[in-house]
């Protein structure tokens, strides 16, 4: 019986999942959701404070992907690459769900249906935008500041 009952829970979560993603609006047109689509490679991930100290979260060499799909699906994978020093803390962080654009206000939000945070999980994860050019992606929250590079098909991820 309980066995039944994850997997009806299971089936649920990917049912409320589905609907999400075929209801979805994007206050944004067409031509620049697409400009999210694809996979996008970590190149940088700071923070700069107050003071203009700048902060590396998973060290100078984060690694990480995010995706965004044309159904409107999203994920996204940021870690600490494995050959930093031996002292340094593992950091892993995961999560993924839905997407949508608000053109007007400049943002992407990851509509976060699972995570290794379990605090995300159902929050909107609300991020400034900026395009360099058509390979290169900034997303931002407060004093966080990502860049991502288009991923090249067949290229492996990674900096």
């Amino acid at each position: 019986m309980r066995r039944w009952l994850v997997v009806l829970a299971v089936l649920a979560a990917v049912s409320l999942g589905t609907d999400r993603v075929d209801a979805q609006e994007h206050d944004a047109a067409p031509a620049l959701v697409a400009r999210f689509i694809g996979a996008w490679d970590l190149v940088d991930w700071r923070t700069t404070d107050a003071a203009g100290t700048v902060r590396f979260p998973y060290g100078e060499a984060a690694q990480g992907q995010v995706t965004y799909s044309a159904d409107g699906r999203m994920s996204a994978h940021l870690m600490r690459p494995p050959d930093d020093p031996a002292d340094a803390p593992s950091q892993y962080l995961s999560y993924w769900g839905t997407f949508s654009v608000d053109d007007g206000a400049r943002t992407v939000t990851h509509h976060v249906i699972g995570s290794d945070q379990r605090s995300w999980i159902g929050s909107d994860q609300v991020r400034g935008y900026e395009f360099q050019g058509d390979d290169r992606l900034v997303l931002s929250l407060g004093s966080n500041r990502l860049t991502w590079v288009r991923a090249r098909p067949g290229a492996a991820a990674g900096n």
